[in-house]
């Protein structure tokens, strides 16, 4: 707020003509100039504020330069997967696992050929999502960063290296609503995925019905082996040996299909080990041909809820974007077990 301060002063003593004494004159002068430097100096404080605030860092941001590059170095010792995230042309969101090649000014990323990346992804942005791992044992951290990509290389017949600006900032986000842990194998005696068929759902059913007693053989062969890489309320991860491109085609394990879950997990009440059947949709494969390794990102989309009193037909409930209620709590409780177990 502007005061023309010659302007108050000559309206001011025009108060002389009313007959007021000089004395009265002088002090409604004064009053009125420590009138304006109040109201100057409220708006300065709060127009100060104000940038403040909307210059402000959220506290999920991780800023330091030296903090940044040892978060980036753990990744890339740990070969931690990044779920690169952009829009193509389409405006459709894609995403693709890659991994940490090497740092510098810049982030050098590894990604399968089979991504379809090109030059015309130069200047694009991509969001990257990852985590490396806590102290405590089986606990791992989440991060998101932005960047935007300034280079793209081939790499021999089944790589791209991509190449990204290093991140200004990088966020955590390790709140419950998104937390999603790692568990150690003596938290779980059973996981593995089957195709969402009528046998594949038999199947399933008799796994919950004997009690584990029976379970599935492993898509990847007898030889092979499931690993449950991590899990949270709206979804897990999958490890799966053995598995080829040739035999994840045979299978249809595609992005966007569904599979059957079946798990195993040791309950953190006295129920000893709890089974669960789920219907899940794959988010993301990623497939290394040199190791016969898949990883693979899957969502719940239903969860078995026991059979029906009347039909005695098993009763399917729709998981919701919330996740499911069951998981998130036994996953909460695996975090506090695990952090715990770090500090005793």
């Amino acid at each position: 707020m502007a005061v023309d301060q010659e302007f108050l002063y000559k309206t001011l003593r025009g108060f002389g003509d009313t007959g007021l004494p000089q004395q009265t004159i002088n002090m409604l002068i004064v009053v009125a100039f420590c009138i304006a430097a109040i109201v100057a100096a409220v708006l300065w404080y709060n127009n100060k504020e104000l940038k403040k605030k909307l210059n402000a860092v959220p506290t999920s941001w991780i800023t330091d330069k030296n903090q940044l590059d040892k978060i980036f170095e753990t990744a890339l010792v740990y070969r931690s997967k990044i779920d690169l995230s952009f829009y193509a042309k389409s405006e459709k969101r894609r995403t693709i696992a890659c991994a940490i090649e090497d740092i510098t000014d810049s982030l050098l990323l590894e990604i399968p050929a089979n991504g379809k990346i090109g030059k015309s992804w130069i200047g694009r942005e991509v969001s990257g999502f990852f985590h490396v791992p806590a102290k405590q044992s089986g606990m791992v951290i989440f991060y998101n960063f932005t960047s935007t990509i300034f280079e793209v290389k081939t790499k021999g017949s089944q790589y791209y290296n991509l190449i990204v600006e290093m991140p200004t900032y990088l966020e955590q986000t390790q709140k419950r609503e998104f937390l999603r842990v790692s568990p150690p194998s003596r938290h779980y005696d059973y996981a593995n995925i089957i195709p969402d068929t009528k046998q594949g759902i038999n199947a399933g059913l008799k796994f919950i019905a004997t009690n584990g007693e029976y379970t599935p053989g492993h898509i990847g062969g007898k030889d092979s082996n499931i690993f449950l890489s991590d899990i949270s309320g709206g979804g897990l991860s999958l490890e799966l040996t053995h598995m080829t491109t040739k035999r994840a085609s045979q299978f249809k394990l595609n992005k966007g299909n569904n599979f059957l879950v079946l798990l195993s997990l040791v309950d953190f009440g006295n129920r000893g080990i709890v089974r669960h059947l789920f219907v899940t949709k794959i988010r993301r494969i990623f497939i290394d041909p040199t190791q016969g390794r898949a990883q693979i990102g899957l969502s719940f989309e239903s969860q078995f809820m026991g059979f029906d009193e009347d039909t005695k037909k098993p009763k399917w409930e729709r998981v919701s974007q919330n996740g499911s209620p069951e998981m998130d709590d036994w996953t909460y409780n695996l975090y506090l077990e695990l952090y715990r177990e770090g500090n005793e």
